[in-house]
């Protein structure tokens, strides 16, 4: 005490200064060490559900190519494309709103050009009508050009121009727009788009696509076994051709 009374005022204000800048740098290393120690409990913890999520991973058994699985036998109510006395049937389960079953499309579309000598294709209406508002009512304008023998043609339409009328709140007039390019009957293809007739084979197809346990589009079924969708055309291709090279 006696050696800081000596000290001026000018000297007294310094050194308070420096205790403070002191006291500063030590509440500062206080925090730093706060913080790393949080980020680094945080780190662990991230490592460890890293870890925990290869653990899963790694003792998780690999999909199957293929399990099997019991629908509908095809009949005069489906619609088909292919060699009708085939022995290798692909059933597609397909929503024209769903973006997956859009990608899917081409592969389909492909596999009939090179395959569908060979093999009978069966298109399955499976709207998921509480994620796609329009799935519904495009089913209908597909069975409404199914009538006039044009499904296929408007498949490609619906599925190739999604963009176009997933979003709208009524997509009627661009049905009539695809009818009207296809030279459909124009009266006949709208009494029957909005038809109870069509209204009901809809439903019918979604009431049993629910009661044989689907739940997803695109679904793929192969001579009776649900196959995992294929990550590339090739690997669809090679899935059929296999079923074709048993017969």
């Amino acid at each position: 005490m006696a050696e800081e009374q000596k000290l001026t005022k000018n000297q007294k204000k310094e050194l308070r200064k420096l205790e403070w800048q002191e006291k500063a740098k030590i509440e500062e290393r206080k925090a730093k060490i706060k913080k790393y120690s949080i980020w680094g409990i945080g780190a662990l913890i991230v490592i460890g559900a890293i870890a925990g999520l290869v653990w899963l991973v790694s003792a998780s058994p690999t999909p199957s190519q293929s399990e099997p699985i019991s629908v509908a036998p095809i009949s005069s109510k489906d619609i088909t494309k292919g060699n009708l006395k085939s022995k290798v049937v692909l059933i597609e389960y397909a929503d024209f709103q769903c973006s997956a079953c859009a990608v899917y499309h081409p592969f389909v579309n492909q596999l009939l050009t090179d395959d569908g000598s060979k093999i009978l294709y069966v298109y399955r209406m499976f709207p998921l009508t509480s994620t796609h508002p329009n799935s519904h009512i495009s089913a209908q304008a597909a069975y409404a050009a199914y009538k006039q023998g044009k499904f296929f043609e408007m498949s490609n339409l619906l599925f190739n121009n999604q963009a176009d009328w997933a979003d709208l709140q009524d997509p009627r007039s661009i049905f009539i727009g695809y009818a009207k390019s296809l030279k459909l009957n124009m009266d006949q293809f709208e009494k029957e788009m909005n038809s109870d007739e069509a209204k009901n084979y809809v439903n019918a197809m979604e009431t049993e696509a629910l009661s044989e346990g689907m739940y997803s589009t695109p679904t793929f079924i192969l001579d009776g076994n649900k196959i995992t969708n294929p990550n590339n055309y090739q690997d669809f291709k090679k899935l059929v051709d296999d079923e074709i090279n048993k017969k």
